[in-house]
Protein backbone atom coordinates (compact mmCIF):
# COMPACT_ATOMS: atom_id res chain seq x y z
CA UNK A 1 0.00 0.00 0.00
CA UNK A 2 1.48 3.06 -1.02
CA UNK A 3 1.16 6.84 0.19
CA UNK A 4 -1.89 7.72 -2.04
CA UNK A 5 -4.24 4.65 -1.51
CA UNK A 6 -6.35 5.32 1.33
CA UNK A 7 -5.62 3.17 4.80
CA UNK A 8 -9.51 3.79 5.40
CA UNK A 9 -12.45 3.60 3.11
CA UNK A 10 -16.30 3.69 3.80
CA UNK A 11 -18.82 3.24 0.94
CA UNK A 12 -22.14 4.04 2.17
CA UNK A 13 -22.40 2.60 5.78
CA UNK A 14 -26.00 2.42 6.93
CA UNK A 15 -26.66 0.88 10.23
CA UNK A 16 -30.62 0.51 10.92
CA UNK A 17 -32.61 -0.47 13.78
CA UNK A 18 -36.28 -1.33 13.99
CA UNK A 19 -36.87 -2.78 10.55
CA UNK A 20 -35.33 0.61 9.21
CA UNK A 21 -37.45 2.85 11.82
CA UNK A 22 -34.46 3.90 13.30
CA UNK A 23 -31.04 5.15 11.05
CA UNK A 24 -28.28 5.20 13.18
CA UNK A 25 -26.00 5.67 10.21
CA UNK A 26 -27.43 6.30 6.91
CA UNK A 27 -25.07 6.44 3.77
CA UNK A 28 -21.41 7.53 5.09
CA UNK A 29 -18.98 7.10 2.28
CA UNK A 30 -15.30 8.64 2.98
CA UNK A 31 -11.53 7.38 2.72
CA UNK A 32 -8.64 8.67 4.31
CA UNK A 33 -4.70 7.96 5.00
CA UNK A 34 -2.19 6.82 6.64
CA UNK A 35 -0.71 9.30 9.16
CA UNK A 36 -3.71 11.30 9.34
CA UNK A 37 -5.47 12.61 12.50
CA UNK A 38 -9.23 12.69 11.24
CA UNK A 39 -11.73 14.19 13.53
CA UNK A 40 -15.86 13.11 13.87
CA UNK A 41 -17.82 15.77 15.49
CA UNK A 42 -21.65 16.47 15.93
CA UNK A 43 -24.15 16.09 18.14
CA UNK A 44 -24.92 13.44 20.45
CA UNK A 45 -26.71 10.68 18.55
CA UNK A 46 -25.18 11.81 15.34
CA UNK A 47 -23.90 8.01 14.51
CA UNK A 48 -19.95 8.79 15.43
CA UNK A 49 -20.13 6.19 17.95
CA UNK A 50 -22.21 3.77 15.45
CA UNK A 51 -19.32 4.41 12.94
CA UNK A 52 -16.61 3.86 14.80
CA UNK A 53 -18.12 0.63 16.33
CA UNK A 54 -18.28 -0.93 12.41
CA UNK A 55 -14.85 0.02 11.39
CA UNK A 56 -13.62 -1.73 14.79
CA UNK A 57 -15.56 -4.78 13.78
CA UNK A 58 -17.74 -4.38 17.19
CA UNK A 59 -21.11 -4.18 14.61
CA UNK A 60 -22.04 -5.05 11.54
CA UNK A 61 -23.27 -2.52 8.80
CA UNK A 62 -26.79 -2.89 7.40
CA UNK A 63 -25.64 -2.09 3.98
CA UNK A 64 -22.69 -0.31 2.42
CA UNK A 65 -18.96 -1.66 3.13
CA UNK A 66 -15.16 -0.44 4.63
CA UNK A 67 -11.79 -1.61 4.65
CA UNK A 68 -9.05 -1.38 6.56
CA UNK A 69 -5.27 -1.45 4.37
CA UNK A 70 -7.33 -2.68 1.46
CA UNK A 71 -9.30 -5.38 3.32
CA UNK A 72 -12.99 -5.77 3.25
CA UNK A 73 -13.96 -5.90 6.71
CA UNK A 74 -17.28 -8.56 5.43
CA UNK A 75 -14.74 -10.45 4.39
CA UNK A 76 -12.66 -10.65 7.74
CA UNK A 77 -12.85 -14.03 9.58
CA UNK A 78 -11.38 -13.71 12.61
CA UNK A 79 -12.31 -10.63 13.61
CA UNK A 80 -10.73 -10.58 17.09
CA UNK A 81 -7.50 -11.25 15.61
CA UNK A 82 -7.71 -8.56 12.91
CA UNK A 83 -8.81 -6.15 15.74
CA UNK A 84 -5.72 -7.14 17.72
CA UNK A 85 -3.06 -6.55 14.81
CA UNK A 86 -5.04 -3.43 13.38
CA UNK A 87 -6.80 -1.66 16.05
CA UNK A 88 -6.68 0.33 18.92
CA UNK A 89 -9.30 1.76 21.09
CA UNK A 90 -9.79 4.37 23.35
CA UNK A 91 -13.11 5.03 25.34
CA UNK A 92 -14.57 8.13 27.03
CA UNK A 93 -14.63 5.89 30.08
CA UNK A 94 -11.50 4.26 29.69
CA UNK A 95 -12.30 0.45 30.42
CA UNK A 96 -9.78 -0.16 32.07
CA UNK A 97 -10.31 -3.81 34.03
CA UNK A 98 -10.66 -2.77 37.58
CA UNK A 99 -9.22 -6.11 39.35
CA UNK A 100 -5.41 -5.71 36.70
CA UNK A 101 -2.94 -3.20 37.70
CA UNK A 102 -1.96 -0.45 35.13
CA UNK A 103 0.76 -2.54 33.90
CA UNK A 104 -1.62 -5.76 33.40
CA UNK A 105 -4.41 -3.33 31.44
CA UNK A 106 -1.30 -2.52 29.25
CA UNK A 107 0.00 -6.20 28.68
CA UNK A 108 -3.27 -7.68 28.01
CA UNK A 109 -3.62 -6.84 24.15
CA UNK A 110 0.08 -8.34 23.67
CA UNK A 111 -1.35 -11.59 24.49
CA UNK A 112 -3.33 -12.11 21.72
CA UNK A 113 -0.41 -11.68 19.49
CA UNK A 114 1.63 -14.08 21.40
CA UNK A 115 4.28 -11.86 22.56
CA UNK A 116 6.34 -13.20 25.57
CA UNK A 117 5.78 -12.27 29.03
CA UNK A 118 9.48 -10.69 29.34
CA UNK A 119 8.71 -8.58 26.06
CA UNK A 120 5.36 -7.98 27.32
CA UNK A 121 6.52 -6.38 30.53
CA UNK A 122 9.11 -4.68 28.91
CA UNK A 123 7.15 -2.74 26.19
CA UNK A 124 4.46 -1.94 28.55
CA UNK A 125 6.94 -0.40 30.87
CA UNK A 126 8.38 1.25 28.37
CA UNK A 127 5.31 2.85 26.95
CA UNK A 128 3.76 3.53 30.55
CA UNK A 129 7.19 5.53 30.82
CA UNK A 130 6.49 7.78 28.03
CA UNK A 131 2.87 8.94 29.16
CA UNK A 132 4.36 9.80 32.53
CA UNK A 133 3.01 6.55 34.50
CA UNK A 134 6.01 4.98 35.63
CA UNK A 135 5.49 4.99 38.94
CA UNK A 136 1.69 4.09 38.77
CA UNK A 137 2.19 0.85 36.72
CA UNK A 138 1.54 -1.36 39.98
CA UNK A 139 -1.64 0.77 40.81
CA UNK A 140 -4.91 -0.12 40.64
CA UNK A 141 -7.28 1.69 38.44
CA UNK A 142 -9.25 2.86 41.48
CA UNK A 143 -6.07 4.06 42.65
CA UNK A 144 -5.15 6.71 40.09
CA UNK A 145 -6.33 9.87 38.82
CA UNK A 146 -8.65 9.88 35.98
CA UNK A 147 -6.58 11.55 33.71
CA UNK A 148 -3.87 9.00 34.77
CA UNK A 149 -6.57 6.23 34.05
CA UNK A 150 -7.39 7.60 30.46
CA UNK A 151 -3.04 7.90 30.07
CA UNK A 152 -3.33 4.17 30.36
CA UNK A 153 -6.03 3.28 28.19
CA UNK A 154 -4.14 5.37 25.28
CA UNK A 155 -0.97 3.30 26.45
CA UNK A 156 -3.26 -0.11 26.02
CA UNK A 157 -4.20 1.00 22.57
CA UNK A 158 -0.75 1.78 21.25
CA UNK A 159 1.10 -1.10 22.96
CA UNK A 160 0.18 -3.31 19.47
CA UNK A 161 1.10 -0.01 16.98
CA UNK A 162 -1.93 -0.63 15.53
CA UNK A 163 -2.88 0.71 11.96
CA UNK A 164 -5.58 2.54 13.12
CA UNK A 165 -6.60 4.13 16.54
CA UNK A 166 -10.43 4.62 16.91
CA UNK A 167 -10.91 7.18 20.18
CA UNK A 168 -14.59 7.25 20.95
CA UNK A 169 -14.82 10.76 23.16
CA UNK A 170 -11.19 9.87 24.76
CA UNK A 171 -11.44 12.99 26.66
CA UNK A 172 -14.73 13.51 27.71
CA UNK A 173 -14.59 13.26 31.28
CA UNK A 174 -10.83 14.97 31.70
CA UNK A 175 -9.72 18.74 32.42
CA UNK A 176 -8.40 20.76 29.94
CA UNK A 177 -5.20 19.68 30.40
CA UNK A 178 -5.00 16.49 30.28
CA UNK A 179 -7.36 16.51 27.23
CA UNK A 180 -4.17 18.31 25.51
CA UNK A 181 -2.18 15.43 26.49
CA UNK A 182 -4.12 13.12 25.39
CA UNK A 183 -4.36 14.33 22.10
CA UNK A 184 -0.98 15.11 21.85
CA UNK A 185 -0.26 11.81 22.75
CA UNK A 186 -2.99 10.39 20.31
CA UNK A 187 -1.11 12.50 17.25
CA UNK A 188 2.49 11.53 18.09
CA UNK A 189 1.13 8.36 17.60
CA UNK A 190 -0.31 9.10 14.08
CA UNK A 191 2.88 10.89 13.21
CA UNK A 192 5.40 8.85 14.71
CA UNK A 193 3.79 5.05 13.62
CA UNK A 194 2.61 6.22 10.13
CA UNK A 195 -0.86 5.49 11.56
CA UNK A 196 -4.21 6.76 11.52
CA UNK A 197 -6.62 8.49 14.29
CA UNK A 198 -9.69 8.32 14.02
CA UNK A 199 -11.35 10.65 17.08
CA UNK A 200 -15.19 11.59 17.87
CA UNK A 201 -15.38 14.30 19.67
CA UNK A 202 -17.80 17.39 21.17
CA UNK A 203 -14.44 19.77 21.84
CA UNK A 204 -14.62 22.16 18.89
CA UNK A 205 -10.45 22.33 20.28
CA UNK A 206 -9.76 19.03 20.12
CA UNK A 207 -11.17 19.40 16.66
CA UNK A 208 -9.70 22.00 15.70
CA UNK A 209 -5.85 20.36 16.41
CA UNK A 210 -6.76 17.93 13.65
CA UNK A 211 -5.68 17.57 10.18
CA UNK A 212 -9.56 17.10 8.77
CA UNK A 213 -12.62 17.57 10.18
CA UNK A 214 -15.82 15.56 9.56
CA UNK A 215 -19.26 16.79 10.48
CA UNK A 216 -22.03 14.40 11.03
CA UNK A 217 -26.18 15.03 11.78
CA UNK A 218 -29.06 12.22 11.80
CA UNK A 219 -26.79 9.55 11.02
CA UNK A 220 -25.07 11.19 7.53
CA UNK A 221 -22.19 13.30 6.91
CA UNK A 222 -22.70 16.77 6.22
CA UNK A 223 -19.43 18.48 5.69
CA UNK A 224 -15.69 17.63 5.38
CA UNK A 225 -13.16 20.08 6.12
Amino acid sequence: MNDHTPLLRAEGLARYHDHGAVKALDGVTFETHAGEVLALTGPSGCGKSTLLSILGLLDQPTRGRASIGGEDLARVRDRASFRARNIGFVFQFHHMVSTMTLLENVTAPMIAMGVPRAERHRRALDLLDQMGLSGRANFLPSNVSGGERQRAAVARALINKPLIILADEPTGNLDSRNSQIVVNLLMDHARAQHALVLLATHNPDIAAVADRRIMMRDGQLVAST
